[in-house]
């Protein structure tokens, strides 16, 4: 397998082909943790992996595609944050009662990734445009078409939504199930439970919120789930 060649003097040997990709993807999350979307330059992530600038062409054929690959990531990260919060409860014996303690789990465990993981939340959320193509960089572009179900009116949207999303959803999909939210009233919850927890996640991580103690976070959060859940 042919080899990449460093970028400078250093002497640092380059990545194979194989693990390239990889390595600048991992380069770039830990600028994007760092410093948020903005911090992820294609050129710095190269010379961070030891590689030319050139050498990342061959992998990502612009910055637009490098922040989608660290977006990818900070997404996967969340889901995993959210299984972990509900994994972290005890289950309940009736199924309403545990679609909601999974519900409630999800969008403790999406703020809490926010709050460990401000640089990356922000990336996968970010708004921008590549200089380029001028494609803009929706936000929540799957997890939006999944909700409104225009997967197919929009261009590059895979049938499923984000784990993330979908974890929310499908505790929506068992509270019908089981009586506990009318049918009739299923319609766009995603998108309400999402902005819930989205939401509490902005405020308090970027605006004047973000100062108070970190208590009184965890009980807006609390407070804002009890009602958005009463509010089903």
């Amino acid at each position: 397998m042919a080899s990449e060649q460093p970028a400078g003097p250093s002497g640092r040997r380059g990545y194979h082909h194989g693990d390239l990709r990889n390595a600048l993807i991992q380069a770039a999350v830990e600028r994007a943790r760092a410093g948020g979307p903005q911090a992820i330059v294609l050129r710095e992530v190269a010379r961070a992996t030891g590689v030319s600038s050139t050498a990342a062409y061959r992998h990502f054929a612009n910055h637009h595609e490098l922040v989608e690959a660290v977006k990818e990531h900070g997404l996967s990260l969340m889901a995993a944050a959210m299984r972990a919060e509900i994994a972290a409860g005890e289950p309940c014996p009736d199924p309403g009662d545990e679609a909601l303690r999974r519900l409630r789990a999800s969008g403790i465990g999406y703020v809490r990734f926010a709050f460990a993981e401000p640089g990356l939340f922000r990336t996968a959320f970010c708004i921008g445009a590549d200089a380029a193509e001028g494609e803009p960089m929706l936000i929540g572009r799957r997890q939006a078409a999944a909700a409104i179900g225009e997967e197919e009116r929009l261009p590059g949207v895979p049938g499923d939504s984000e784990e993330s999303y979908a974890m929310m959803s499908r505790s929506l999909d068992d509270l019908v199930a089981c009586g506990r939210l009318p049918a009739e009233r299923r319609k766009y919850s995603d998108v309400v439970m999402w902005s819930a927890v989205h939401g509490l996640s902005v405020l308090l991580l970027d605006t004047d919120l973000a100062r108070l103690p970190d208590e009184i976070k965890a009980d807006i959060v609390h407070r804002g789930l009890d009602v958005a859940l009463r509010g089903l």
